[in-house]
């Protein structure tokens, strides 16, 4: 039967009988095959001193492991945080902590840029009636509180009373507003 990968597949347990001490101890579940195999397991899992030494690391260090696994739009990306980690954090930090390092640093760079976009756009770009594109800031009436001497009536200054006061966005306050006409009839007299 082919084999069918389901949503819920279950891992294969490489330990099964030999790595629960309990299953190994308790009388006539383990009998002298299955002791044979447990050997055969231990030594199997043994790792040499050249397992031992390589890093995981030095895996990515190398270009057709790199290839394999990454597309070409990947590796030129990450081609200048390739650059730092190799010849600045590594030798400095170590393998562990230059990754780290270099993974903070790049998103911290990221996170920059997005700031940076998002002070321009509001500086520069901000929504008004004049545009379509900018950010739309929206701003709620303040509270009126007790040191202001319309307290405890509402302030006249935030109060709407009509219509076209609200979501105004500068419109009526601006000087050329006061030459737009509407191109369709406002009254059918």
């Amino acid at each position: 039967m082919p084999y069918l990968p389901l949503k819920e597949d279950k891992k294969r347990d490489l330990h099964s009988l030999f790595g629960d001490e309990r299953r190994r101890v308790a009388p006539g579940l383990m009998n002298d095959i299955d002791r044979e195999w447990r050997m055969k397991y231990l030594k199997a899992s043994q790792l040499t001193k050249r397992d031992m030494s390589y890093h995981l690391f030095d895996l990515w260090d190398n270009p057709a492991f790199r290839k394999d696994r990454l597309n070409i739009f990947r590796r030129i990306w990450n081609a200048p945080g390739d650059l730092i980690e190799k010849n600045i954090t590594r030798p400095a930090l170590g393998y562990e902590w230059g990754f780290i390092s270099r993974f903070f640093l790049s998103k911290s760079f990221l996170g920059l840029g997005f700031i940076w976009f998002c002070v321009y756009q509001h500086t520069f770009n901000g929504g008004d009636w004049t545009k379509l594109t900018g950010f739309r800031q929206m701003t709620s009436k303040p509270a009126t509180m007790p040191n202001n001497p319309h307290y405890p009536n509402r302030d006249p200054r935030w109060e709407r009373s009509q219509g076209s006061d609200y979501y105004d966005q500068g419109f009526k306050s601006h000087p050329a507003s006061a030459h737009l006409k509407p191109s369709t009839p406002t009254s059918w007299d």
